[in-house]
């Protein structure tokens, strides 16, 4: 069975459900490759240094992970002095998806995008808990082939994004759990973007 079927069947009210899926989200958190989460923080510092642009590429849950994602390593990450990190998510333009999905298939939608915006060392983050979303895997070979950095975050058994990402980041889960996936991957991206932004001498409280 499932893991959050399981935990369905055994919880006898919506508040035990409630806290087995926390505790399970935080077991999820616990066992992420910190070694791994460290080397993509690396590769979105080197590129803010070296004036390349980051590329968020995710369907559903992962496509709004990619929301924040622009906002917590893109502008809130500026400061006086030091060059902004440039974030681009694949997903937030209905024109340009809807567009594309029409036009040339669903599976092109983000290999078209990067074929317009993707220059040689550009680092293409790719969410997919499956790891075998077809538009993924388009991105992905595409950015291969031509001088991107492919970091893939998967879930389940990690599909064929685990195995063509340069830096993959994989959490093993049972296939239900698109949820608590995707909950992890905000988990890496706030800890990236909190360490970074304090680096670079920020505070994180507001005042």
């Amino acid at each position: 069975m499932n893991m959050l079927e399981s935990m369905f069947h055994a919880s006898e009210s919506p508040e035990e459900y409630i806290k087995n899926y926390c505790q399970h989200v935080a077991s999820l958190a616990s066992s992420l490759d910190a070694e791994a989460i460290a080397k993509l923080y690396a590769l979105i510092e080197q590129a803010g240094d070296n004036d390349k642009t980051i590329f968020l590429v995710g369907n559903g849950g992962g496509a709004s992970v990619a929301m924040q994602y622009v906002l917590d390593i893109g502008s809130d990450t500026v400061v006086e002095g030091k060059p902004g990190l440039r974030v681009m998510s694949l997903s937030d333009n209905a024109s340009s998806i809807t567009a594309l999905g029409n036009d040339v298939g669903f599976e092109a939608i983000f290999e078209r995008q990067l074929m317009a915006n993707m220059r040689e060392g550009d680092v293409v983050i790719l969410m997919s808990v499956s790891g075998n979303s077809p538009n993924l895997i388009r991105a992905a070979e595409f950015a291969n082939t031509h001088g991107g950095v492919t970091v893939g975050l998967t879930g389940i058994e990690g599909g064929k994004l685990k195995e063509m990402s340069q830096l993959s980041i994989h959490t093993l889960s049972t296939r239900d759990e698109y949820g608590p996936i995707e909950d992890t991957y905000s988990i890496i991206m706030h800890s990236i973007a909190g360490y970074l932004r304090m680096k670079r001498g920020q505070q994180l409280a507001h005042s």
